[in-house]
């Protein structure tokens, strides 16, 4: 009769452990160890009334196997946070943590995979590291399939298509993040999308075309939303005339202008206050992208009306010489 060696070891001796990557031999069954030979793992044995048998085993195997990893989740949302944001304290916003919260998950995090994740340097976060890279792609994949599977459960009901209209400079700024959380959110949902001009998006929505708008206004006497439509404030931010890094346009007569199209508020409100101070504009570029305007006043060819938060590099506020906007 033959018996296999395949016994489940419930312990690696404190001496098999120093070893590190070696081989560690584990002995079971003192009595009658004359004889004894070395077997595998899955070798067989002569059986007897009592038998020895030595079984080599990779130690540091052995203690991988008794200790395997959990990631938790809310560390590897830090994690993404950071990576997305660029710094601790902008993802400490995002989460609602303090700073030294969002800290002490790195640190715990980076002991659970026993690797640094971030590449830290007198204070500076220079990004990931290699192994912080790869497991942020598994980090994301593993929290959208969580939200996915969370989102289900907690609105089954919600379903149906959602017609939204919004304006071309939303969709490079804020939209693309919302937009990621409501389909995590909502997966259920079909979201369709169009972007034109506020004045065409509320024409839309009191059509019924749209079910939601979200539309600029630029001063007091602004057109009012249609009857029977309610509003919400959702932002307010200041016009101001941009111009390029090191151009004269601002000082030129007539004054060179970049604009969206006829019907945008932003060119509405610039022409209007040009035309009380007495200046005269004339158009060097007319676009329905806010990145082509933002390229043309930044080449130096005209200046814009454009909300501040447009702001980006090669782009600087007209201090003087120009009226002030709405």
């Amino acid at each position: 009769m033959k018996a296999e060696a395949h016994r489940k070891l419930n312990s690696v001796p404190a001496a098999a452990r120093a070893q590190g990557e070696g081989a560690a031999r584990l002995t079971e069954g003192v009595e009658g160890t004359e004889g004894a030979k070395e077997v595998s793992m899955g070798d067989t044995l002569e059986a007897g009334p009592s038998f020895s048998k030595l079984i080599f085993i990779d130690a540091s195997l052995m203690i991988r196997m008794m200790n395997p990893r959990h990631l938790d989740l809310d560390l590897l949302r830090t994690l993404v946070a950071i990576a997305d944001s660029g710094s601790f304290s902008t993802a400490a916003e995002r989460l609602g943590r303090s700073q030294s919260a969002v800290s002490l998950q790195v640190k715990r995090l980076e002991e659970q995979v026993g690797q640094p994740l971030l590449d830290r340097a007198q204070g500076r976060l220079n990004g990931p590291t290699e192994e912080g890279r790869a497991l942020l792609d598994y980090a994301r994949r593993l929290l959208r399939l969580h939200d996915e599977a969370c989102s289900l459960f907690s609105a089954p009901g919600v379903s149906g298509q959602l017609r939204v209209g919004l304006p071309e400079e939303l969709m490079e700024d804020a939209f693309p993040a919302v937009l990621q959380a409501f389909a995590q959110a909502c997966p259920r949902v079909t979201l369709s999308l169009r972007s034109d001009l506020s004045v065409r998006l509320g024409q839309a929505l009191e059509a019924g075309e749209l079910d939601l708008a979200i539309v600029k206004r630029v001063g007091a006497g602004a057109p009012q939303p249609p009857a029977g439509l309610g509003e919400r404030g959702l932002r307010q931010e200041a016009l101001v005339w941009f111009t390029g890094e090191g151009s004269e346009a601002a000082h030129q007569r007539p004054l060179p202008l970049a604009v969206f199209q006829e019907g945008c508020v932003f060119r509405v409100a610039g022409l209007a206050a040009l035309a009380q101070a007495g200046i005269e504009p004339v158009l060097r570029f007319t676009g329905h992208s806010a990145t082509g305007i933002r390229h043309a006043v930044a080449a130096g060819l005209a200046v814009a009306p454009l909300p501040r938060g447009m702001a980006q590099p090669g782009l600087v506020a007209v201090r003087q010489g120009l009226p002030p906007l709405p």
